[in-house]
């Protein structure tokens, strides 16, 4: 070997305007406003039945019952001392990533890929408010919150650009939601429907599998009626309270999630006098909210920051071509990202195709100087 060969084991060069140009094309990604929610929940369950069923999969879980009351706000979170609260947000998730240096670093690379542990017990009673149909997160009175003590452990000392993947769908099929847990790493973030079935089992056991969790809420699409995304949907037509009691409706349904999210409101989610509410819910009661960007005009990013709500917003859905060498180039593509913007999320659907490529992926993505993370290590 000469003196300029290459280590064998270097890491390839970044090329930073790919990156940029894959930054931007992937912000552009509007691929879940453009069909209808019905249809792919459709197809994404007829392909499991086809491709999985077969191998028994599944597990029988009993449904969750539902329930609705009204509920009055609490006074005085508000005036809660924030400055002293313990918090696994980072704080500057797009600072300069790099390989793993110090030994205090290569500890924590080390600690964060083999983090496979169950997520604490939930619901943890200093968190949950009781109403006559059930519990509601709220911020315990030491100013703990949800999404910091229901969050997966993540060792922030470790330098490596971060890749935080969701699974949206959760819970419509039973074979689709126990093939994630079965295939998917700890790592990788579920995003459960509420209008799915058994919501609160299925969230325990993802988090005795290691996942995070969060709630997707159905909201109005844009060609809604015509599109209807169910029938305790957040509405722009209805009054602002009618939407916070089917909200709080969706919170009794599970404990133990770090979040909210939507995947059907392309329209609800352009509409400030809307969303607002919902993100004040939100963060009175200690949850972050990821934007999955589902559409272009989406105010929830910019929204969330003013209001001092944990956020994080998605870049991609990576099968919006559900191939598995588009899936591949979109992996690739997030990779380039990260390591120019530190830290990055995207979405995806619950399709074996998808699972089949990210098992592959993160196979050698440590090697590769990447970090798969948990949402919560990501929110700004």
């Amino acid at each position: 070997m000469t003196d300029d060969a290459p280590a064998p084991d270097a890491l390839p060069p970044v090329d930073i305007a790919i990156a940029f140009q894959a930054a931007l094309a992937a912000r552009r990604e509007t691929f879940l406003a453009r069909y209808p929610r019905k249809l792919k929940l459709a197809a994404t369950g007829l392909l499991f039945l086809a491709l999985i069923l077969p191998y028994g999969l599944g597990r029988g879980i009993s449904s969750h019952p539902t329930g609705s009351s009204s509920y009055h706000d609490e006074e005085g979170e508000d005036d809660l001392d924030l400055s002293s609260i313990p918090t696994t947000l980072d704080k500057s998730p797009t600072k300069e990533r790099h390989e793993p240096r110090t030994e205090d670093e290569k500890q924590a690379a080390t600690l964060n890929d083999a983090n496979i542990e169950s997520l604490s017990i939930a619901p943890d009673m200093a968190l949950v408010e009781e109403t006559p149909t059930g519990f509601l997160p709220k911020i315990a009175e030491d100013g703990r919150r949800p999404w910091q003590v229901y969050a997966k452990t993540f060792d922030f000392r470790d330098p490596r650009p971060r890749i935080a993947l969701v699974i949206g769908d959760m819970g419509f099929s039973r074979v689709a939601t126990d093939a994630a847990l079965h295939r998917l790493p700890p790592s990788v973030t579920l995003a459960f429907d509420v209008q799915g079935t058994a919501i609160d089992e299925w969230i325990t056991r993802a988090r005795q599998d290691g996942h995070e969790t969060l709630l997707s809420l159905p909201m109005e699409p844009f060609d809604y009626p015509r599109n209807d995304s169910g029938p305790q949907s957040l509405l722009t037509t209805l009054p602002n309270s009618d939407n916070m009691t089917r909200l709080r409706d969706a919170l009794r349904l599970a404990q133990g999630y770090v979040g909210l999210t939507t995947l059907s409101g392309s329209h609800f989610v352009t509409d400030s006098v809307k969303m607002e509410p919902v993100l004040e819910e939100a963060r009175k009661r200690g949850l972050l909210f990821l934007d999955a960007k589902i559409a272009s005009r989406s105010i929830i990013g910019d929204l969330a920051v003013k209001m001092k709500v944990p956020t994080a917003q998605s870049v991609r859905f990576i099968d919006s071509t559900p191939t598995p060498q588009a899936i591949d180039a979109a992996l690739a593509q997030l990779e380039q990202i990260a390591h120019v913007e530190g830290a990055v999320v995207a979405m995806a659907s619950p399709l074996p195709v998808t699972f089949e490529r990210i098992e592959i992926w993160v196979r050698q993505l440590s090697e590769r100087g990447i970090a798969l993370v948990p949402l919560s290590s990501v929110v700004r």
